[in-house]
């Protein structure tokens, strides 16, 4: 086993830092639509793991998108794929196994199951919640390692606004501009973010390795240096987005409708570790086209005092287009491939107050999801393919009953889900075998005591369907697959304490148990005997658990510390698995936030850090990151209560680490920036 980076620990605990400190938000500009769980049924928030990252966080950290203020979020880690997305793992499970939500609707894409979360500004966040483990049914299925709701703002009473902008070093800018309108009801929200960037910087301590090659078109050596240091190899980045929401609410109903273009353009930077090239494909590329567009609708009506319904309509797409070159000097353009997808759907939701102990709410989802992908290859014209459609339906009904008595919160739940396979790359489906449907049951309970806190725990089935990418082998032959089936359990303990030097704990513990799991095989090619085709099958099984822990400490009137801790032992249990372990992991994850007000300048300062133990990188090698540590500072002034300036350094110490299999983070980098509000 070969562990990279010397141990840090003591550095870490002279820091003695952590992560998201509770600040009290104004809520008036949240989207409260985009919240599943409403105010009624909010008990089921307390059976379960749950954080809630707020508007004034995100900018307390210095986050510009959704990705950057995650990482923040105790039991979540991001990491960087080969494609270049940012993506999550919460408790060992990866992005594709977690529900993500954009306003309750769910956000990826229909090959792979999840997308970038840098595409999702910090602009137009108001809050992020995440629940872990027993999630409530009503989201529906694909949520095994929780949800992760991303609510954003709507526009409030009268006229407000913000203008923003930063640069950094390498070409490094954001500018931002958004505008709140209400009068009598009516509301607008609109935003505009544009982020870009040249190349991205290497730390000094970054050391060149070989990458291995495999050339099936040139004469690339069979291992070569792909990233030699300094400025990030292809690593140029352009995006812009446009957010615009516009509404109507009184006292009873509620209709918005939400509209977005997130719009990107990048360099691919290239994987460190592992490059192929095909005359229809290559590692070497460019990302022409990462574009998400899409329509919502929301709506809501309070029939009386114990009746309420809720609905929301959405149709997303989103194109992409990856470019392939010959070798990393990018002479020659090997090829195209383009994806066009789109994911169309609803959900109905009725909230019943039956009594006043007693709370149900129904509801029903239904998505349909269609994949389309096509090949344009220059050198080997008979690589290339027209669009290829692949199709399937996902329905969900589900229940939940919130009952109170006294202290006491009950939480029962139970969610039927069936998805259909109605084509495969253009030829329909066996109505006969391409279908699968489960019942996830859930049950948890709280118990609030006078003066010494909550005890809640909770027990859950969830559900996760496979993608159309796990579909398919190589050949592009379709195989059968069952659902991913997942048992989890969580309790916990918090409370609120008068003392300074310890204002609130929350501690809790969690075992998530998964059958069926989703694993490649690789068979021989009857068609090449020096290669192997990659196969999915449900022959997998795997256990997480660990324990999570945050606390806030009031240090002083104006300083404040707060402290979180995840332990997460995950691990492969499969039959012929190439590991007992996972990529992108963390074993031990630490944050801590120290942060300033200094009223007499009007100064707000914060030094952050975060400390990483345990974490492969690279399942063939079994290299792992023995640990890493991420030093970040920001200072803020304000100038006028409408103007202010800011500073963040990140990556302080320039450590060099690996942040995704093949992918090196960023070095020492600055930021500064101004903020106008209105």
């Amino acid at each position: 086993m070969t562990r990279t980076k010397k141990t840090k620990i003591a550095i870490a605990v002279c820091s003695l830092l952590a992560c998201q400190i509770a600040i009290a938000s104004d809520e008036s500009d949240v989207f409260s639509l985009g919240e599943i769980v409403v105010s009624e049924q909010a008990g089921v928030r307390d059976i379960a793991i749950h954080n809630t990252m707020t508007q004034a966080q995100i900018e307390l950290v210095g986050a510009k998108t959704a990705a950057e203020a995650l990482d923040y979020i105790p039991g979540v880690h991001t990491a960087q794929s080969s494609k270049g997305e940012k993506y999550i793992t919460i408790q060992g499970f990866e992005q594709d196994k977690i529900l993500v939500l954009l306003d309750g609707v769910p956000y990826y894409e229909t090959n792979y199951g999840q997308l970038d979360l840098n595409q999702i500004s910090a602009s137009i966040i108001a809050k992020i919640e995440v629940t872990k483990g027993a999630s409530s049914v009503l989201y529906g299925p694909n949520g095994m390692g929780g949800v992760v709701n991303i609510i954003t703002k709507k526009g409030q009473e009268g006229i407000s606004g913000d203008l923003e902008a930063s640069i950094g070093q390498m070409g490094q800018n954001n500018e931002s501009a958004s505008i709140s309108l209400g009068k009598n009801g009516f509301s607008l929200f609109a935003t505009v973010d544009h982020r870009g960037r040249d190349s991205m910087r290497m730390s000094n301590d970054y050391e060149p390795v070989l990458s291995d090659v495999k050339d099936k078109y040139g004469d690339l050596p069979k291992q070569m240096i792909v990233e030699d240091g300094d400025k990030r190899e292809n690593s140029s980045y352009d995006s812009t987005n446009i957010w615009v929401r516009g509404g109507y609410a009184n006292e009873n109903s509620e209709i918005f409708a939400s509209v977005f273009n997130l719009d990107t353009e990048r360099d691919l930077p290239y994987n460190t570790r592992n490059n192929k090239v095909f005359s229809d494909f290559s590692s070497f590329a460019n990302i022409s086209e990462y574009k998400d567009t899409g329509i919502d609708l929301s709506g809501l009506h309070r029939i009386n005092d114990s009746l309420t319904l809720r609905a929301l309509a959405y149709y997303h797409t989103h194109d992409d287009s990856y470019d392939s070159y010959d070798t990393p000097k990018k002479a020659v353009k090997l090829a195209v491939s383009h994806w066009s997808d789109y994911t169309g759907g609803g959900a109905l939701f009725a909230d019943m107050g039956l009594a006043d102990w007693n709370n149900l709410s129904l509801s029903v989802n239904y998505k349909n999801d269609v994949h389309k992908k096509e090949n344009t290859a220059y050198i080997d014209p008979d690589e290339s393919y027209g669009y290829e459609r692949s199709e399937l339906d996902t329905v969900s009904f589900a229940a939940e009953d919130t009952m109170t008595f006294g202290a006491l919160n009950v939480v029962a739940g139970i969610a039927w889900h069936k998805q259909t396979v109605i084509e495969n790359s253009g030829i329909d489906a066996d109505s006969e075998n391409d279908d699968s449907d489960t019942f996830d049951p859930s049950l948890g309970a709280s118990y609030t005591f006078d003066s010494a806190g909550m005890v809640y725990g909770s027990i859950a089935q969830k559900t996760r369907f496979a993608t159309f990418s796990e579909m398919y082998d190589d050949t592009g032959a379709r195989h059968d697959l069952k659902p991913e089936r997942s048992t989890s359990y969580a309790f916990g303990w918090k409370n609120n304490f008068n003392n300074s030097w310890l204002n609130n704990i929350d501690i809790g513990a969690f075992y998530h148990d998964i059958s069926d799991k989703i694993v490649a095989v690789y068979l021989p090619d009857p068609t090449d005997p020096d290669w192997d085709l990659e196969v999915n099958q449900n022959v997998g099984t795997s256990k997480f658990y660990g324990i999570e822990f945050s606390t806030l400490s009031q240090l002083s009137e104006n300083i404040n510390l707060s402290l979180d801790y995840s332990y997460t032992h995950a691990r492969n249990e499969s039959e012929d698995r190439e590991s007992d372990y996972f990529r992108d992991i963390p074993k031990n994850s630490l944050t801590a936030m120290l942060n300033w007000h200094q009223p007499t300048l009007d100064i707000d300062s914060n030094l952050r850090v975060r400390y990483r133990t345990d974490i492969l990188i690279d399942v063939d090698s079994d290299e792992w990151e023995s640990d890493t540590l991420t030093i970040d500072m920001g200072v803020k002034k304000a100038f006028t209560p409408q103007f202010s300036a800011y500073v963040n350094l990140n990556n302080i110490l320039d450590e060099s680490h690996y942040e995704g299999y093949g992918q090196p983070n960023e070095g020492r980098s600055y930021e500064v920036g101004v903020k106008y509000s209105f």
